[in-house]
């Protein structure tokens, strides 16, 4: 998923407006009617209930379009292990809303014939930072980094206890670079059905750390985005839905995903970090923002807190390893807990095993940092 051509707009049609905005005074109501004997946790469980309910309302027409504009994949389903069409990118500009730092580690050299380059870049801090924490913002809405890193995120975790994480992949057949080339064959599609070569690969590691640690997770290998790529974060919802019906207990979504970035001339930036002498794939997590409110995300400040807390942990502990946080106006299902992720695992210019090292390291912090939040 391409942080530069990624785009979400707002539902524009009059029934989607009007959903909103019964189910927000609907909310609203039942939270100032609420007897004293409703504690918190009942409120809360509450609220995400009227989450669950508001998003199946909302007709396919009346949801948000929120993945990319793709051309119309085959309508069968490839054999296991077939990459999936590719689907164009375009690299977001390091001065968007936010100058990002780009060091070059491996300039890229004049490819074989019939190949494209392929540039090894680390993608620093922007002027938003404070510490170890850099932020992109590509919102109106103004961050106050420190502020928010004091602000506890709205996260109860029971260890050894019913399910606590759900991890999924709304683009669930992005893959990674045939090779460590320094090249590209512009023909390759980054995208499998293959699990073991996917985002699904990654996904099992941060499972893994977390069930490590105590804290019972799902891992959803759903595929979304195959063979119709249109309309993913739609059905990724109802599978997002499905989850946190069945187990109420899930404090927290992740979505995980791989990035592209391909320069005009076709030049693919590969972002990487060296930790422990060892190749990893720059990690970015995206949150989003409603300021407005048009998006129906009440809780994004939520989500911010959590986003910033994992994005200052893995940043200490690990040096060059984040990509800035990209705090963007857009939803991407994040409404439906208070602690939704989207965690982009390098670029297509990234191998496999860079990715899973990445997924390694995150996973490791993440679940130190949900331990923290143990009741």
């Amino acid at each position: 998923m391409a942080s530069g051509t990624r785009k979400e707009h707002n539902g524009n049609s009059r029934g989607a407006r009007y959903v909103r905005v019964m189910m927000g005074l609907l909310m609203a109501a039942v939270a100032a009617a609420a007897p004293l004997w409703l504690n918190s946790d009942t409120l809360s469980d509450y609220t995400r209930k009227a989450a669950i309910f508001s998003a199946r309302l909302q007709t396919p027409a009346a949801q948000p379009a929120q993945g990319l504009v793709s051309k119309e994949a085959e309508e069968t389903a490839p054999p296991e292990g077939e990459v999936v069409e590719p689907v164009a990118t375009t690299a977001e500009e390091a001065t968007t809303a936010a100058p990002t730092t780009t060091t070059t580690t491996t300039a890229p050299t004049q490819p074989p014939e019939g190949r494209k380059p392929i540039s090894e870049v680390q993608l620093g801090s922007t002027k938003l930072k404070s510490g170890n924490v850099s932020v992109k913002n590509g919102t109106s809405y103004s961050i106050d980094i420190d502020k928010v890193l004091k602000e506890k995120p709205d996260c109860k975790i029971k260890l050894n206890a019913g399910y606590q994480v759900l991890i999924m992949h709304t683009h669930t057949t992005e893959c990674y670079a045939e090779d460590s080339s320094g090249s590209y064959d512009p023909n390759y599609s980054p995208r499998t059905t293959d699990k073991s070569q996917s985002v699904i690969a990654l996904g099992d590691v941060i499972a893994d750390k977390l069930e490590a640690a105590g804290i019972r997770t799902l891992h959803a290998t759903t595929v979304h985005d195959y063979p119709q790529y249109n309309g993913s974060y739609d059905r990724a919802l109802e599978t997002i839905s499905g989850y946190l019906e069945q187990h109420p207990s899930i404090e927290m979504v992740i979505d995980v995903h791989r990035d592209a970035m391909t320069q005009d001339d076709g030049t693919k930036l590969k972002p990487t970090a060296v930790i422990n002498g060892k190749k990893a794939a720059q990690v970015m997590i995206i949150t989003g923002c409603d300021a407005d409110g048009t998006l129906y995300f009440p809780e994004w400040r939520k989500n911010l807190r959590m986003a910033m807390q994992l994005q200052k942990k893995v940043a200490d502990n690990y040096s060059g390893l984040m990509r800035p946080l990209y705090f963007a106006p857009f939803r991407y299902n994040m409404h439906m807990t208070p602690n939704s992720l989207l965690l982009e695992f390098g670029t297509d210019a990234n191998t496999l095993e860079e990715a899973l090292y990445s997924a390694e390291l995150v996973g490791t912090q993440l679940a130190e940092l949900l331990k923290g939040y143990e009741v």
